[in-house]
């Protein structure tokens, strides 16, 4: 992603981080890394006039260093839903 980057593309990013497969230590660090580079980019990232409200929240939400497991995990879940629910059969960008 070069120039902007819209809050759609961090959250996509951020559900691809989540699939990956995590079977060792490495793996884990490697996704958290990755993870907390993609929050790094929400930082900056743009809404677009049809994103719906709950993109903010979502990034928002997930940025908060305070946020509790069950927050992170329904989270996700919304963004899993949405994305599924919006046609999306892949989530590479």
């Amino acid at each position: 992603m070069s120039g902007t980057v819209t809050i759609r593309e961090v959250l996509r990013l951020l559900l691809v981080v989540d699939s990956f497969p995590r079977q060792d230590i490495a793996d884990r660090e490697r996704a958290q890394e990755l993870e907390a580079a993609a929050l790094a980019k929400g930082e900056s990232a743009t809404g677009s006039p049809d994103d719906p409200p709950e993109f903010r929240a979502w990034l928002d939400a997930l940025r908060r260093p305070d946020i509790r497991n069950d927050e992170r995990e329904a989270v996700y879940d919304a963004m899993y839903d949405f994305f599924e629910a919006s046609g999306m059969t892949s989530l590479s960008a």
